[in-house]
């Protein structure tokens, strides 16, 4: 193989291997901003409904539990979708360095 495709190669690799990096990075902060959020929302739950009957501070609790729930789902299928992304990334990579490779070896 010449310098040139394996200097292609490598770098398509290094492309692929960031956009993985970008994606995990991505879901670990969709994750974190949503703890916080959850967190933000019940301690927001607590101070209205200590104001208010047991029965209001339990339906806070729920409703906060159904909002983290959502934005949980949210962020997991946000993530499904950048790790897919990065998936296919790295599918398109692999076929630009197979056709390169065959174009190599056919000008050989």
């Amino acid at each position: 193989m010449s310098i040139e495709i394996i200097k292609v190669i490598r770098e398509t690799e290094d492309k692929a291997e960031l956009i993985k990096k970008e994606a995990n990075q991505k879901s670990k902060q969709i994750v974190t901003n949503a703890n916080a959020r959850r967190l933000q929302i019940l301690e927001e739950a607590k101070k209205s409904a200590e104001s208010k009957s047991s029965g209001v501070l339990e339906a806070a609790k729920s409703n906060a539990q159904i909002l983290y729930d959502e934005i949980i789902n949210n962020a997991a299928q946000e993530c499904e979708q950048l790790l897919e992304k990065a998936s296919n990334n790295m599918d398109k990579a692999a076929e630009i360095i197979l056709e390169r490779i065959v174009k190599a070896g056919v000008y050989s």
